[in-house]
């Protein structure tokens, strides 16, 4: 007896530390820092309705109630801002640290900070104290996640707010991936087989001493393995993200009345990014989404316009290889100059009180990335990078501009004053117009293509500014009655500063404008019907490919497999068996086109290609149509020479044996929605 009191008496203690209390949604709470009445109300989805009789109380809340909802979330975010999650999660993840102050997030973040209007930094600081505040009143009893970890939430303050729209624009840039694989791609198999992994590709691009590579093949190594740690961290690490967006005329809908519909995807995660909210107080009554940690909504509606995102892909990132003095390892080469660089001492705070100090180097590119690899100190090459997220740039204010606008030159200046990450913004307002602009700082370069390293030492390759907002396109009241974009190509080539290699393919944008195209008097189910259309023109267009390899002497689940997709309309439904074969088979062309080679650079860099889906999707088209690539032999097979068909009916075959091996020989299990389940 006496041994099972003590057993339920350890239990308790333990029940009694893990508990934390449910968060309040009904009755009265009183905090002293609200100084007037403020009024929550939480619907049944969960989103909650602030309302305020002015801006300092009606921020507090919004920061009070984020932080009561999402308050590990918020932590980590915090100290992944900071380059400080090793003080967390343990020095493991140091090098992640240094990678995020060599990135300069926390530092920009800062700068942007003390540029701010002073009307709009209320709004942030405001916000911020109520995230301390909650922070404040529990101290006492964290929840679980900080009691494991040992560790107390982070207080905030603008310029983390700052930093995470930073942190934002580090994920969704998509330029330091290809950069890096081409970049070793060029080195190890020459320019020959890196044409033919870039969509529209050209010769005479710049070329870098091929010694240049053997020093910092390392650091490129790092790179991929630093950024797929923040994946990680930060959600499941794939390339399943993507957004779309439309706005039709009234002039097409039934109401008379425009219709904006928004639906942008980011990485998966528990919770998720978005935090859906309302708020009514001062300049303000707006819905929508934050991303959490973002006091704003990010896109929304208020009482006269809507708007909404979608990623620009623009190319907003260099790498420049630097040429560095052999006689101080501080100094680099500009034209016939040596140039200082500038060193920052940065503390790191590590698990049980320890730090660490680093030195950051820059140079008038910005930060010297390659020392985060410290066996490349002493080198005579160091590699450095320039991205728009170092200028000083004004989001901050943007959101604010956005969330008050009224009409369409409200809308102009918001756009004008946001640029990083570069949006593809869609407008509608309540007096029938619609309309689109990039808001985006597009750097201005010497070359018409910049996904690989650039010679530093040349000024000729240096960014010259950017392209100025009133030479950006943009589309107000356009004849068709509609806009869409999908991050698709949406500036044609006729203008003169080059912008990316990186849209998307163009499947999505596609569908869209089929489907908007037929719409005459388009209600909001139907725009609800476009978003949840499942259709494939990429399926459509590849599937003649796999047919032709068919030679009818297939037995068992090959000859299914081939029946299906046969008879399948390039819908992704559920419950469709050709979906989930068609995109096992393209897992595995894929695998056989590039794996042989790539495996060779090592073991991060065929992800790491097969992540810019965008490009790869692109590129096998262009395999698939004109049947020429060397990438089709399989290098490992020294004693043939595979042709395309045969690395086609290969895919076929190992497709078919992944999708029996996940869901079992019966094809009757065979089911798209399954490939799609917690």
């Amino acid at each position: 007896p006496m041994f099972t009191s003590a057993v339920f008496l350890i239990m308790i203690l333990i029940w009694t530390w893990l508990h934390h209390p449910l968060p309040q949604y009904e009755g009265k709470k009183r905090l002293p820092e609200v100084t007037d009445t403020v009024d929550v109300f939480t619907d049944d989805y969960g989103v909650h309705h602030v309302f305020a009789k002015n801006e300092a109380d009606l921020f507090f809340t919004a920061g009070y109630l984020a932080a009561r909802e999402r308050l590990f979330q918020l932590s980590t975010v915090a100290l992944a801002v900071r380059g400080e999650l090793s003080s967390a999660f343990g020095d493991e993840y140091l090098g992640t640290d240094i990678y995020l102050r060599t990135w300069r997030i926390h530092a920009t973040a800062k700068n942007i900070v003390a540029e701010m209007a002073p009307e709009n930094k209320l709004i942030f600081e405001a916000f911020c104290n109520g995230i301390n505040k909650h922070i404040d009143e529990i101290k006492n009893d964290l929840p679980i996640e900080f009691k494991i970890l040992g560790i107390k939430p982070p207080h905030w303050d603008p310029s983390i707010v700052a930093g995470y729209a930073r942190m934002m624009a580090h994920e969704l840039q998509g330029s330091w991936e290809p950069e890096i694989v081409f970049g070793a791609v060029l080195k190890y198999f020459g320019e020959e087989k890196l044409a033919e992994l870039i969509p529209g590709y050209t010769k005479n691009k710049p070329t870098i001493a091929k010694n240049s590579y053997e020093h910092l093949k390392p650091v490129f190594d790092e790179i991929i393995a630093q950024e797929f740690s923040l994946r990680d961290l930060f959600g499941k690490r794939n390339s399943d993200i993507g957004s779309n967006n439309w706005v039709v005329s009234g002039r097409r809908t039934a109401s008379g009345k425009p219709l904006l519909a928004n639906d942008p995807h980011l990485a998966y995660t528990q919770p998720p990014r978005w935090f859906e909210i309302h708020l009514k107080g001062g300049r303000f009554n707006v819905s929508g989404v934050c991303i959490a940690g973002i006091p704003l909504p990010v896109l929304g509606q208020n009482e006269r316009v809507a708007w909404g995102f979608t990623n620009s892909m623009v190319d907003d990132l260099d790498f420049f290889v630097e040429t560095i003095n052999p006689d101080n390892p501080h100094e680099y080469k500009s034209g016939d100059k040596w140039l200082s660089m500038e060193q920052i001492k940065e503390k790191i705070p590590l698990k049980d009180g320890r730090d660490t100090t680093i030195i950051v180097r820059k140079t008038h590119h910005g930060p010297i990335v390659s020392d985060i690899h410290g066996l490349l100190k002493g080198k005579d090459v160091a590699m450095s990078m320039s991205w728009t997220g170092h200028w000083l740039t004004t989001e901050m204010d943007a959101w604010v501009k956005i969330n008050t606008m009224e009409n369409w030159d409200d809308f102009s200046e918001g756009a004008r004053l946001f640029g990083v990450p570069g949006q593809n913004i869609v407008y509608a307002d309540v007096d029938g117009n619609i309309g689109w602009r990039p808001a985006v700082y597009v750097p201005i370069r010497k070359d018409a293509f910049s996904l690989i390293p650039r010679p530093g030492h040349d000024p000729a390759y240096d960014w010259k500014g950017k392209v100025p907002f009133e030479e950006m396109p943009f589309l107000y009241n356009p004849e068709k009655g509609y806009i869409s974009t999908a991050n698709n190509k949406t500036i044609g080539d006729e203008f003169p500063y080059y912008i990316s290699g990186l849209w998307a393919d163009p499947s999505r944008a596609e569908q869209i404008v089929k489907r908007l195209d037929e719409m005459d008097s388009a209600t909001i189910d139907d725009m609800k019907s476009i978003q949840l259309d499942h259709t494939s023109p990429f399926a459509i267009e590849i599937l003649p490919y796999l047919l032709a390899v068919e030679t009818g002497t297939e037995t068992g689940n090959i000859k299914k497999a081939f029946d299906y997709l046969r008879e399948w309309d390039g819908v992704e439904g559920v419950d469709s068996k050709a979906a989930l074969l068609f995109h096992a088979i393209m897992r595995n062309f894929v695998l056989n086109l590039y794996e042989d080679e790539l495996s060779f650079l090592g073991e991060n860099y065929l992800e790491a290609y097969t992540g810019l889906k965008y490009l790869v999707h692109r590129r096998i088209r262009e395999v698939l149509k004109t049947g020429k690539s060397s990438w089709i032999d399989d290098v490992s097979t020294t004693d043939k020479t595979e042709t395309l068909n045969e690395i086609i009916v290969s895919s076929v075959i190992a497709g078919v044996k992944e999708v029996e091996d996940s869901y079992g020989v019966n094809s009757s299990n065979w089911e798209w929605g399954d490939a799609h389940t917690l």
